[in-house]
């Protein structure tokens, strides 16, 4: 009899003990994840962005009197990798100034009035008086933070100046994205790009009414040499102010001229009124 005691005892205990470590193992397992959720979503930006500020000043240095190709081409990289993984990584990213470096012109950005669409742009330092610029569209589609980046390759591409927004009859957001192209030292292009956000993607939208189409999109070509001594930078070619949008109007040489097209919105589209 007290050999069964004994052994009913000592099972009694062993199975004790064995619960007591599955909920110990549990509750570590679980303190695990919580510290690896804490630690993706308490990033630093502030000390991100200070390492993004180091690798661009390699880049500086790779480009001054003692040129260095190739360290210029494995810190650009460098940048491109690091700044494309920071913003993809971390959603609060949408919100985050990158005062310095912009202030050291290693990045450029503009963000909507509400907040919901910013866009990147900086010099991959591959091109000669061509520039050539890498992209990011980042935005808030219903709570869903998308990020698309477009590289530039064979397509120089542009940098982000701008963001305008306009409200149509339904209520919808309508993005007028400013850009601007860098061909030569003496050709630019400065365009406007009008977005809508849609369920998981950034949507062309057509709201230019032009004599003969709508458009998504339009562009001006000009000889920079004409608009030189105009002290903003970048010239403002393309501008929108109590529902009119203005578009500097270029003559046969590219010269830009002293006129501009003149677009109204009217809620649904820009319907052009002519120059002035």
């Amino acid at each position: 009899m007290k050999k069964t005691y004994y052994l009913l005892l000592t099972l009694l205990v062993f199975a004790c003990n064995k619960k007591a470590d599955e909920t110990t193992t549990t509750t570590n397992s679980s303190t695990e994840n919580n510290q690896s959720v804490e630690k993706i979503d308490t990033v630093d930006l502030s000390a991100e962005e200070d390492k993004l500020l180091k690798i661009h000043n390699d880049i500086f240095l790779a480009m001054g009197n003692m040129r260095n190709d190739s360290l210029l081409t494995v810190s650009s990289k460098q940048f491109t990798d690091s700044l494309t993984y920071l913003i993809k990584n971390n959603n609060s990213t949408l919100n985050y100034p990158f005062e310095k470096l912009q202030k050291e012109n290693a990045l450029k950005m503009a963000t909507s009035a509400d907040k919901k669409l910013r866009v990147y742009s900086w010099d991959n330092n591959s091109g000669g008086t061509m520039r050539f610029f890498n992209q990011i569209y980042q935005f808030d589609a219903n709570g869903n933070i998308t990020v698309n980046e477009s590289l530039a390759s064979n397509d120089s591409q542009a940098y982000f100046s701008k963001i305008y927004t306009v409200q149509n009859k339904n209520n919808e957001s309508i993005y007028l994205v400013i850009s601007n192209s860098i061909l030569s030292s003496k050709y630019s292009v400065q365009h406007i790009n009008a977005y809508k956000i849609g369920t998981e993607n950034l949507q062309n939208t057509a709201v230019f009414k032009t004599k003969t189409n709508t458009l998504d999109k339009i562009s001006v070509e000009y000889d920079f040499f004409s608009v030189v001594d105009r002290p903003e930078r970048p010239v403002e070619l393309i501008t929108f102010e109590n529902n009119r949008l203005k578009i500097a109007l270029v003559d046969d040489k590219q010269n830009v001229t002293s006129k501009n097209l003149i677009y109204e919105w009217n809620g649904d589209v820009f319907l052009y009124k002519g120059v002035k």
